[in-house]
């Protein structure tokens, strides 16, 4: 015999289910999860989305990992082609990236520039001094990326 908790739990999770049905298991439309609060994601199975942001140029990908980028803090994951600029730029929220594949140059208003081979990490708080990224890979490159804040550019 069912609890009334149980039977809520299995409607939820069928309820879940078909939601994102036609969603990879595993991807970040339809992560695997062992429990609650729990985020487990295939980046072989994620789903990209055109990055549109105001000042961007076209080319730059998506694939949203956890929260909303209008609402509070989220966590994605961004795919830029080779030869690619982020303009000089800041956000008001804090950033925390973790560069996963792909050498680039980063760029501070001040006029300093560093190129990485490949991974690395990079934490700036809130209202950074501005700064700029240029994919200089072969292929592409690949990002993870926190914002404790609802994201926002401002160049």
């Amino acid at each position: 015999m069912y609890t009334l908790k149980t039977l809520l739990t299995i409607f939820s999770l069928m309820s879940i289910s078909s939601f994102v049905s036609g969603h990879e298991l595993g991807s970040n439309l339809n992560p695997i999860s062992f429990g609650a609060d729990q985020t487990i994601i295939d980046f072989e199975k994620m789903k990209w989305e055109p990055l549109k942001v105001e000042g961007l140029d076209p080319g730059a990908e998506i694939a949203v990992i956890r929260g909303d980028l209008n609402k509070g803090s989220s966590e994605a994951v961004i795919k830029i082609p080779s030869n690619y600029n982020i303009a000089m730029h800041t956000h008001t929220s804090d950033e925390t990236y973790i560069w996963i594949h792909g050498a680039y140059t980063l760029k501070s208003e001040k006029g300093s520039e560093h190129k990485f081979a490949g991974p690395s990490y990079i934490s700036f708080p809130g209202n950074a001094p501005k700064h700029a990224i240029t994919c200089i890979a072969e292929d592409y490159c690949l990002f993870y990326v926190r914002w404790s804040r609802p994201f926002d550019i401002l160049y």
